[in-house]
């Protein structure tokens, strides 16, 4: 009986022993617990991590939430952003030395020249060469209000009642005016001239004939140049980078705006089909400011 009860008292302690350590045995394998569910091991020589375990920790643990920046970090295309229009086909500049008008550069391109306000020289070029011979000194006061309308705030009645003073068809009136001063090929309608095409290149040859004198007379010439300073309003693109004597031309946020004059020693020329946002003008049409900024911009980096 003693022997039995001896038996078993060894059973129990040994037993209990066997707990013991095996209690011990997984506080010591074990971690605490991190935040995000997994445990970590308290001695690197008794937990190894698998890659694939590293990743799936990784994965599971919760990303802070992280509010967008992108408005604040992108930053907005300035008036000087453009660089090159080389391979452009939606806005050309062109510039010629004042001095050697043959020297001419184009850089850009667009698929359409249409002159649409810049026409508006044209038409008083016309007018002076068939109803005052050239001579700005005889231009009627009346007639002398609607040119600059024309020339300044771009005003389309004003214009066209000029249009309407010269005698037969105003087409050919405009045209002899370009072949007198070298251009073949821009061709003038009786109505409508915003519609014709009349490309930067051409643009150039006409403002190098005012500076020197040849379109009409030298009287006509010195006039026009007068008379082409915009209101403050129409006073972008060329008008930012100091140009004396400019005209603009737009019509919708579709079609071109455009812009010929004389910056410094140069005849120059900017040209965007569409390109940008429009605003709406005086005259009730809109133009393609911002872009005329940018294009001006690049111009005057060339000239220097």
């Amino acid at each position: 009986m003693r022997r039995t009860l001896w038996l078993g008292l060894v059973l129990v302690l040994v037993t209990g022993c066997a707990q013991a350590t095996d209690r011990t045995s997984r506080t010591t394998t074990a971690g605490p617990t991190t935040p995000d569910g997994t445990t970590s091991a308290t001695s690197p020589t008794t937990t190894t991590t698998s890659p694939a375990t590293t990743r799936a920790t990784t994965t599971a643990k919760p990303r802070p939430t992280v509010k967008p920046t992108s408005r604040a970090t992108t930053p907005k295309p300035s008036a000087t952003g453009l660089t090159s229009l080389r391979g452009n086909t939606r806005n050309a500049i062109a510039w010629a030395p004042l001095s050697n008008p043959a020297d001419v550069h184009v850089e850009g391109s667009v698929p359409s020249y249409r002159a649409w306000s810049t026409s508006k020289v044209l038409v008083v070029a016309a007018y002076l060469d068939t109803v005052v011979d050239g001579d700005p000194s005889r231009i009627p006061a009346r007639e002398r209000g609607w040119i600059k309308a024309a020339l300044t705030a771009s005003d389309g009645d004003a214009v066209v009642a000029i249009r309407n003073e010269i005698p037969g068809r105003p087409g050919p009136a405009i045209d002899r005016v370009l072949r007198s001063i070298g251009d073949t090929t821009t061709s003038a309608p009786d109505t409508s001239q915003g519609s014709m095409q009349w490309t930067v290149r051409q643009q150039l040859r006409f403002m190098t004939a005012l500076h020197s004198g040849r379109v009409v007379s030298p009287e006509a010439s010195a006039f026009l140049l007068g008379q082409m300073h915009p209101i403050a309003a129409h006073r972008w693109g060329l008008g930012r980078i100091g140009a004396g004597s400019f005209k603009g031309g737009w019509l919708r946020a579709d079609t071109e705006t455009r812009q010929m004059g004389i910056v410094g020693g140069y005849a120059v020329a900017i040209i965007t089909a569409g390109d940008g946002p429009a605003v709406l003008q005086t005259d009730g049409d809109s133009a393609h400011v911002q872009q005329m900024d940018r294009l001006a911009a690049l111009l005057a980096t060339r000239l220097r």
